[in-house]
């Protein structure tokens, strides 16, 4: 049955498969206790692909140019790569990297997993990463829970049933908003890219020869220190969403010696349907809400306090679920098709390396298994990389258990830069926590 990809899901295909390999790519990286066996794995990557439709489907281009998905193929089998290594830091930056120049054929599969195996101690990585075409950071956790639940159920017993297959789904993605309100959002839309050509941003100190999204690092705050952060942002009435951007946005004014500058963030997707049901310390308030793909400028002089800065990113996001974000984006990408729509909306600004781009995404309260088996989450993190406009930085955060995990990544920054920065932002986000 062919199912035609998304206005959204075809330009992700389309760009990198035109221009830039590893531009649109999700990374999800599961730190686990436990030794996790190769053989089993590869029985389990198999099962995983007879469940999930995109992980083994191809994508057809139509005599009309557009293109769908064709699920009536035998896909090759998702690549597995299993690494052993001696007791220190794990390679795991070095190893996701290679997996983000790995070229995704249309014929498929548009996935690869890394594992890494501690030798002195059962301790494993796994390194999920998907085409943006096919999955988005919920879908990521989704699938790295699925393939650690077969896992365990093979190791368990090789003989046990398979999880039923799912069945591609062809619905829309977000609820519709009303007239109005995408009327508010595209005059908003419009308003912003406008301004974006006089706004002074700042440069950052960029370094040509660093390989895109090859700087990262990632962070996990101890129970108490997540408890504190959550209770501070409650207190000062904003969400985990504007404490990030907060402190990212402070952590650049330290770094880059600037009496005031404008930065631009995007908050993607909306998880408020998915945190409902969602236990722990973090409820779908403390995470905020999120928008759609919809630039927006913070305006910050040096004398901006970290939590007026917060309430003020939560309050612009808020703004934009209010009013349909989700549902306008994916409307606004399938209207343009039209010309005149498509003349109504101004093109995409050219990939100038002048502006900050801040994707602060939260993920919310990750309802992952408390064990996979014999192997015990310890650790995760989401995160995508951006190599098409320029440096830009990306935070991506969810709580495993009690835990806020948080990725931070930057994209061809200045090495010293990096680590300064890296160490300014994780210093606000102790303070707002009250534990530096």
């Amino acid at each position: 049955m062919p199912v035609p990809l998304s206005p959204i899901e075809n330009m992700f295909w389309r760009i990198e498969a035109e221009s830039a390999v590893g531009a649109y790519r999700v990374i999800v990286v599961m730190r686990l206790d436990g030794w996790i066996k190769a053989d089993v794995m590869t029985l389990a990557l198999a099962r995983l692909q007879a469940r999930h439709p995109k992980l083994r489907a191809a994508i057809i281009r139509r005599n009309d140019g557009r293109h769908q998905y064709q699920f009536d193929r035998a896909a090759p089998a998702i690549p597995l790569e299993v690494t052993d290594y001696d007791e220190g830091n794990s390679p795991w930056r070095e190893e996701a990297r290679r997996l983000l120049q790995v070229r995704f054929t249309a014929e498929g599969p548009l996935a690869a997993v890394a594992v890494l195996r501690r030798q002195e101690r059962p301790y494993s990585e796994v390194i999920l990463v998907a085409h943006h075409a096919i999955a988005d950071g919920q879908s990521g956790i989704i699938l790295m829970h699925d393939l650690l639940t077969e896992y365990a159920s093979l190791e368990a017993d090789r003989g046990a049933p398979p999880r039923p297959q799912l069945r591609p789904v062809t619905a829309t993605r977000a609820t519709p908003a009303g007239w109005s309100k995408r009327a508010w959002l595209l005059r908003r839309f419009l308003r912003i890219n406008r301004e974006e050509g006089r706004q002074r941003q700042p440069n950052l100190p960029e370094a040509e020869n660093v390989m895109p999204q090859s700087q990262w690092v990632h962070w996990v705050f101890a129970p108490h220190e997540t408890r504190a952060l959550v209770r501070r942002s409650r207190n000062e009435h904003t969400s985990l969403g504007g404490a990030l951007v907060a402190a990212v946005c402070s952590g650049l004014l330290d770094c880059l010696s600037l009496s005031e500058a404008v930065f631009k963030y995007q908050f993607p997707f909306d998880v408020r349907d998915a945190l409902k049901l969602s236990d722990g310390i973090v409820t779908g308030e403390d995470v905020g809400s999120f928008a759609s793909i919809m630039n927006a400028f913070l305006e910050v002089p040096q004398r901006s306090t970290f939590w007026d800065l917060a309430r003020r990113a939560h309050e612009q996001i808020q703004a934009f679920v209010d009013h349909g974000g989700p549902a306008f984006y994916y409307n606004l990408a399938h209207t343009a098709e039209h010309p005149l729509i498509a003349r109504a909306v101004p093109q995409l600004p050219s990939m100038r390396n002048t502006r900050v781009t801040l994707y602060a995404t939260n993920y919310g309260v990750a309802n992952l298994a408390k064990a996979y088996g014999k192997l015990t989450p310890r650790a995760c993190t989401v995160t995508f990389p951006n190599s098409v406009v320029g440096p830009s930085l990306v935070t991506g955060t969810l709580v495993v258990g009690a835990e806020l995990n948080v990725g931070f990544a930057a994209n061809r920054l200045e090495p010293v830069f990096w680590e300064r920065l890296q160490i300014a932002v994780r210093s606000h986000l102790q303070a707002a926590a009250g534990t530096r």
